[in-house]
C-alpha cells in the first residue's frame, strides 16, 4: 500500500480513510486524564451543606472529671421527681442509655411522632378529609387547522378550508359524605372558519354550555360510613377514609406514650443506679479505710518488736489496702470491658454520666448530681385483682392493639361494600347559548352566546341509571376474606397480648415480694457481719486470731453493705415493675400526656357546628305567629344506663335514644 505525499490536513483525512478499509490494521488511541487529580475528587467523602449548626451545648462541654478531682466537684442533690421533670423538659428525642440515636435513628421516639403521622399528606387524617374537597380544573386551548378538501360539498362549495378554533373548559366538583358527587361544568367552544356565509349563518360563531350534574351511589360507594372508612375514591384493598387516619393517629398516640414510659423506667432505674454507685462508693471507702487502719497496726507492732506481727503480715496488711484502693478509684470512675462502660450498677462518675444524657444535661459542668431521695424500705403492698383489672385496662399495649382490631373492623365492613354491583342515579341539567359574539346585548338571536343562555330556550337535562359489575367479582370476595383474616390476626394478638400482661404482672408481684425479703436478710447480714468483724478484732488485738481472719472480716462486712443497699435499689425497681406492668407507671410519677391546644380558629368552628347540629325546639305558644324560637332543650345525659327522665317543667322536650354500642 503505498502512501501518497499530502497537506498535514489531507493526511489525516488519508488515515482515517485507510482505518476504516478491510484489511488494515487498526490502532486505538486511548486519553488518559491525570489520575490525582480525578481520583482525588472521585474518591473523596462529601459533606452535606445541611444548616444545622453544631449546639453551643455540645461544642462548649468541658472535660470529664477526673478521680483526684472529686473534692473540685460541686455536690447537687438531686430528688427523683425534679430528675423526672427535668428529663421531660429536655425531651423532644426520646432517649436510652443504649445510644441507638446513633446506631439506628429512624427508630428513635420523638415528641414529633404523633404529628408527623397527622400530618401525612397519604394517610393523614387532613389529607383523608381532602378527598371531599371541591376540586376546579380548567383548561384553555387556541388552534388553527388549514386542510384541502377532495369533496367540495363538504367543504360547502370551496375546496380548501382555514379555520381558527378555541375551546374553554371549567370544571368544579364537590364530593360529598354520603358519596355524592356534584359538578357544575363550563364548555365554551369558538369556532371561525373560511366556509362563506351561505349556507354559514355567521363567519363566527360561540357556542357555550352550562351543565350540572348529581351523581348518587345506591349500592357500592354509598353510605356515610363507607367513605368515612375507606375515602370516595378506595379501591379493594386500599382504604384511605378519615376515620382510618385517625386510628393511625391514635396508634401513634399510643407508641409515643409506651416510649415516654419506657423513657421514664430509665430515668428511675439510672437514678437508683446512681444511689447505689454512691453506697457503694462509701462501703468501699470504709472498707479502705478500716484496711489503712489494720496496715498502721500491723506496721507498729513490727516497728516495736511486739509478738504477732512480721514482714509478711506487714506485706498482707499493705496489699489489702491497695486492693481497697483500687476499689474505691473503680467505685468512684466505673470499669471498662472491651473500651464500653460497664452501665449496670457502674462507678458514680459513669453512672452520673447517663443520668446526665438522661436528663438532657451536658456529661459534665463542674457539678456532681446525687441522688437525694431513699429508696423504700417497707413492705408495699398491692391488691392483685385490682392490679389485674387495671393492667388489662390501662395497658397502653392492650390500648394500641385495641386500636388495631377497631381499624380491621373498619376495614371489614368497607371491603363488604365491595361485594356490590356499582349501580349509580345520575341527573343532568344544561343550559346553553349560541351566538356570533360571545358577550354583549343585541336586538337579534343568537347574535351573542351568554344573552342567548340567559335567555333560557335552549335547556336539557337526562336522568337515568349507570351499572356495573365485574362478573364473578373474584377481588371483591377476595377483599373480604382478606379483611376478616386480618381481623382474626389481631384478635388472636390481642388475646396473647393479654396473657403476657398477665404474666409480667405475676412477675412483677414475685420480684417484688423477693426484692422485699432479701432486703430484710441482707440488712441482718450486715448486721452479722459487722459485728463478727468487731469479734475479730479484739481477738487479733489479744493474739487470739490471725490477720488473714480480720482481712476476710472486712471484705464480707463491705461486701455485706453493698449488697444491702442493691437489695434496697432492687426493691424500689420491683415497685416500679409493678407499676409498669399495671399501667400506672405515668400516673405514679404524676406526668400525664395529652394533645396539643387546638388553636383559636378551631374553637370558633367548633362553637358552629355545635349551633349548627343542636336540636331545635320549637315553641308554639309563647312566641309571636311566625317566629321560631330555638330554646334549651332538656337533654338528658346518659352513659351506659337507661335515659335519665327530664326534669320537671320539660314535659315537651324529646328525648334521643343514643344507638347501643358495638
Amino acid at each position: 500500500m503505498k502512501l501518497l505525499r499530502a497537506k498535514p490536513s489531507q493526511q489525516t483525512v488519508l488515515c482515517v480513510a485507510l482505518l476504516a478499509c478491510a484489511g488494515c490494521r487498526r490502532r486505538e488511541f486511548v486519553y488518559r486524564e491525570p489520575e490525582d487529580a480525578y481520583r482525588a475528587l472521585a474518591t473523596e467523602i462529601e459533606y452535606p451543606n445541611a444548616a444545622v449548626p453544631v449546639a453551643p451545648q455540645a461544642a462548649g462541654t468541658p472535660p470529664p472529671p477526673r478521680i483526684d478531682s472529686v473534692e473540685d466537684l460541686q455536690i447537687w442533690p438531686l430528688g427523683l421527681e425534679q430528675a423526672v421533670r427535668i428529663a421531660l423538659a429536655n425531651s423532644q428525642v426520646i432517649r436510652d442509655v443504649g445510644g441507638r440515636v446513633i446506631s439506628s435513628p429512624a427508630t428513635v421516639a420523638t415528641v414529633f411522632d404523633p404529628a408527623v403521622v397527622e400530618s401525612n399528606p397519604v394517610t393523614g387524617v387532613e389529607a383523608a378529609l381532602s378527598a371531599f374537597d371541591a376540586q376546579l380544573a380548567t383548561t384553555l386551548f387556541f388552534g388553527r387547522n388549514e386542510r384541502t378538501l377532495n369533496n367540495v360539498f363538504q367543504g360547502a362549495g370551496v375546496s380548501s378550508l382555514d379555520q381558527n378554533i378555541a375551546a374553554f373548559r371549567a370544571d368544579i366538583t364537590k364530593r360529598a359524605a354520603t358519596g355524592t358527587q356534584f359538578s357544575v361544568r363550563n364548555f365554551t367552544d369558538y369556532d371561525r372558519n373560511s366556509v362563506p356565509i351561505p349556507p354559514n349563518r355567521f363567519s363566527s360563531v360561540y357556542d357555550t354550555v352550562f351543565e350540572a350534574e348529581v351523581r348518587q351511589p345506591l349500592l357500592q360507594g354509598a353510605g356515610i360510613q363507607f367513605n368515612r372508612i375507606a375515602g370516595p375514591d378506595a379501591r379493594p384493598g386500599i382504604y384511605q377514609g378519615v376515620l382510618l387516619g385517625r386510628i393511625d393517629t391514635d396508634i401513634s398516640l399510643a407508641d409515643f406514650e409506651a416510649a415516654v414510659r419506657e423513657f421514664l423506667i430509665d430515668v428511675e432505674r439510672t437514678y437508683w443506679q446512681l444511689y447505689f454507685a454512691y453506697r457503694d462508693l462509701d462501703a468501699k471507702v470504709a472498707a479502705r479505710d478500716a484496711a489503712l487502719q489494720t496496715w498502721r497496726a500491723v506496721r507498729g507492732r513490727l516497728e516495736a518488736g511486739l509478738p504477732g506481727a512480721d514482714g509478711e503480715s506487714e506485706a498482707l496488711a499493705r496489699e489489702q489496702y491497695f486492693i481497697a484502693q483500687a476499689d474505691v478509684e473503680n467505685a468512684l470512675s466505673g470499669t471498662a470491658v472491651s473500651g464500653l462502660v460497664v452501665t449496670t450498677f457502674g462507678g458514680v462518675y459513669t453512672v452520673e454520666r447517663q443520668l446526665r444524657f438522661l436528663l438532657g444535661l451536658p456529661p459534665s459542668d463542674g457539678r456532681l448530681i446525687r441522688p437525694q431521695d431513699e429508696p423504700a424500705a417497707v413492705d408495699v403492698v398491692f391488691d392483685w385483682e385490682q392490679s389485674l383489672g387495671e393492667a388489662l385496662v390501662r395497658r397502653v399495649e392492650l390500648r394500641r392493639q385495641r386500636w388495631a382490631i377497631r381499624r380491621r373492623e373498619l376495614e371489614l365492613v368497607a371491603a363488604r361494600n365491595f361485594l356490590r354491583m356499582r349501580l349509580d342515579t345520575v341527573a343532568q341539567y344544561r343550559w346553553r347559548g349560541f351566538g356570533d359574539k360571545l358577550l354583549g346585548q343585541a336586538a337579534t338571536t343568537n347574535n351573542s352566546a351568554f344573552q342567548d343562555l340567559f335567555i333560557g330556550d335552549l335547556q336539557e337535562w337526562q336522568l337515568g341509571l349507570e351499572w356495573s359489575t365485574p362478573i364473578g367479582n373474584r377481588v371483591g370476595h377476595s377483599a373480604v376474606r382478606h379483611a376478616q383474616w386480618q381481623l382474626a390476626r389481631q384478635r388472636a394478638l390481642y388475646r396473647e397480648q393479654e396473657r403476657e400482661v398477665v404474666r409480667q404482672l405475676s412477675a412483677s408481684f414475685s420480684e417484688l415480694d423477693r426484692a422485699y425479703q432479701v432486703t430484710r436478710v441482707n440488712y441482718n447480714r450486715s448486721v452479722a457481719s459487722y459485728q463478727r468483724l468487731q469479734a475479730v478484732q479484739v481477738k487479733y488485738e489479744v493474739g487470739e486470731s490471725l490477720l488473714e481472719f480480720v482481712i476476710e472480716a472486712q471484705r464480707r462486712a463491705a461486701e455485706a453493705t453493698s449488697a444491702y443497699y442493691r437489695s434496697l435499689v432492687n426493691y424500689s425497681l420491683a415497685i416500679m415493675n409493678v407499676h409498669r406492668a399495671r399501667g400506672s407507671l405515668l400516673e405514679f410519677n404524676n406526668v400525664a400526656l395529652a394533645e396539643g391546644p387546638w388553636p383559636q380558629w378551631a374553637h370558633a368552628s367548633a362553637a358552629r357546628q355545635a349551633r349548627r347540629f343542636r336540636r331545635r325546639h320549637m315553641d308554639y305558644c309563647c312566641t309571636v305567629p311566625g317566629n321560631v324560637s330555638y330554646g334549651p332543650v332538656a337533654a338528658p345525659a346518659r352513659i351506659g344506663g337507661e335515659p335519665v327522665a327530664p326534669e320537671e317543667g320539660a314535659a315537651d322536650a324529646e328525648v334521643e335514644d343514643l344507638p347501643a354500642p358495638r
